[in-house]
């Protein structure tokens, strides 16, 4: 054999034997899996997590989730070999279950300045908002034929069987608060919410606790009226449906947060938490489906700057009293108004 043959020879199986040793365990080292919903992902985190890969070489495997607690009982099965690395989910639900030290792992505040200045509320060592946003009223001109200013108008008698609203666990409660704070209740004497619900009840034509099904009913006209966040409208006002936002006052401001699972890829998963708050991808979020960026330094989007409540509308609840209060809130709401 020349000296050149076995030369190229020896490089060849060189390289083979340390694709054979390193190339699976590399390929593993460079990849996360996140888990979040079908509709955000679609919307903007898709891309979020492309441009995340063109910049670091980490691939990012999507787990999508219907709602918070599909995903936290999927996270659940896994407990003892969780395959989940960051979970997307809301800061209510957050604020009750990361405390589990086996499951979740605090996340270190980014050192790198260019992440900007998180807007207050944002941050805790256990979560990280991802983006913010109202609850409010998307409604079809064309359908309600009347212009919507304020909450009290959904229990004006012409819109019978024409709303779709969030049940007790979809947005944390925030429907039945709203309506407590509108007639002189508050989180913790909701009795007057759940009056002001029995009063609704008429007007209701399906309590949701999937965002596709109501954007659907409202596409379809079978509703007219759904109460939800704005980022509900945009998937509509893209698929040319008629649609219109308002954020009247009271307007509850929640946020959806990114956790860090106790897993071997946790230093890559870090790393693209502290990417998705930078200021480009803010700006995707924001853009792409109608979400306040949670960094200071980035404007919201044009469509969501006209419909967001200015602060002095808008109002936050102590996510402990939430928790605290929410599982006899369910059942009563199932009992009393949804049947």
């Amino acid at each position: 054999m020349s000296k050149l043959l076995k030369a190229a020879f020896c490089a060849v199986a060189a390289a083979t034997l340390i694709s054979v040793v390193t190339g699976p365990s590399l390929a593993a080292d460079k990849t996360i899996t996140v888990q979040a919903w079908g509709t955000s992902w679609e919307q903007g985190l898709q891309k979020v997590a492309d441009d995340f890969e063109k910049q670091t070489g980490i691939h990012v495997e999507a787990v999508t989730q219907s709602g918070s607690a599909d995903g936290y009982a999927r996270l659940q099965s896994m407990a003892d070999a969780p395959k989940i690395d960051v979970w997307f989910t809301t800061s209510s639900l957050a604020a009750r279950v990361t405390s589990d030290d086996k499951m979740f792992a605090n996340i270190p505040p980014d050192k790198d300045a260019g992440a900007g200045a998180m807007i207050p509320g944002a941050v805790t060592n256990r979560w990280v908002a991802a983006y913010y946003y109202p609850l409010s009223i998307i409604y079809r001109p064309s359908l309600t034929k009347q212009k919507i200013s304020g909450w009290n108008d959904l229990w004006q008698a012409n819109f019978k069987d024409a709303l779709a609203v969030p049940d007790v666990e979809t947005y944390q409660a925030r429907m039945l608060l709203v309506s407590a704070l509108l007639n002189g209740g508050s989180i913790d004497d909701v009795g007057p919410g759940f009056d002001a619900l029995k009063r609704l009840r008429p007007n209701i034509a399906m309590f949701y606790g999937s965002d596709s099904d109501a954007r659907r009913a409202l596409a379809q006209g079978d509703v007219s009226v759904l109460v939800g966040p704005p980022s509900q409208a945009k998937p509509l006002r893209d698929a040319g449906v008629d649609v219109a936002v308002v954020s009247p006052k009271p307007a509850p401001v929640m946020f959806d947060v990114m956790t860090l699972v106790k897993t071997q890829r946790q230093d890559l998963a870090i790393q693209f938490i502290h990417f998705v708050v930078t200021k480009a991808p803010q700006a995707t979020i924001s853009s792409s489906f109608d979400m306040g960026p949670v960094n200071s330094d980035v404007v919201p989007s044009p469509d969501l700057a006209a419909v967001l409540p200015a602060k002095a509308d808008q109002v936050t609840f102590d996510e402990a009293k939430v928790n605290a209060g929410i599982g006899a809130w369910n059942e009563k709401f199932k009992m009393d108004i949804a049947h």
